[in-house]
């Protein structure tokens, strides 16, 4: 794995590999330096203390429960992303994330590799964190298209399912119940004449909406 994580520093983007403990093994900045770290300052530390995540609704993606392990553990693809962090200066910056799974010859997860690079147009938003993901896609879904039928709650419940969140996970997640998780995927997948979770998402991704 070692070599192959070298080879991956032929790339402009920024790349790191997390350990099953979550710490970093490996730290190649990005072209230039986006972040501002060396790999000396930040080899052997727990990634969510150095990426400390936000989504763009502001709640922490970050932490020692890291979603993105829970899927791959699970075998589950993990969706390339969005997410705010910051530069060692302390200044916030929006990167897009596309992870990958490192398996081990028995099929267990060994590592997770995260290449990213910056999202230009989060960065150039002066909008409040507070804007949530759906809020933005909504506003750009033409008026004919069915998803424009969806509700911004609706958007995102929608979005954690593409990223395989289950009903309890999703709810944790809004901080709303596992009922009224429910009460919002019935509503989507009547609104996008889907007969599954599987089919909403594949609607949507087909559409380019998430």
């Amino acid at each position: 794995m070692a070599e192959w994580l070298r080879q991956l520093a032929h790339t402009g983007d920024g790349v790191f590999a997390v350990d099953r403990d979550h710490r970093i093994i490996f730290w190649k900045p990005a072209v230039p330096g986006l972040l501002g770290y060396s790999d000396e300052e930040v080899l052997g530390k727990y990634c969510h203390d150095v990426i400390q995540g936000c989504d763009c609704g502001g709640r922490s993606t970050c932490g020692e429960h890291c979603p993105h392990f829970e899927q791959a553990r699970r075998g589950r693809w993990v969706a390339s992303h969005d997410l705010q962090t910051h530069t060692k200066d302390g200044h916030s910056v929006w990167v897009n994330m596309t992870t990958v799974a490192v398996l081990t010859r028995q099929k267990k997860l060994s590592a997770l590799v995260h290449i990213f690079r910056e999202a230009p147009q989060r960065s150039r938003e002066t909008s409040s964190p507070q804007d949530t993901c759906a809020a933005q896609r909504t506003e750009d879904v033409p008026a004919g298209n069915p998803l424009a039928r969806l509700t911004r709650q609706e958007w995102t419940v929608l979005g954690l399912l593409a990223e395989g969140l289950g009903t309890p996970a999703i709810a944790k997640r809004l901080f709303i119940s596992p009922k009224t998780v429910r009460n919002h995927i019935e509503n989507l997948l009547h609104k996008l004449e889907a007969h599954s979770r599987l089919e909403a998402v594949l609607i949507a991704t087909r559409h380019h909406w998430i």
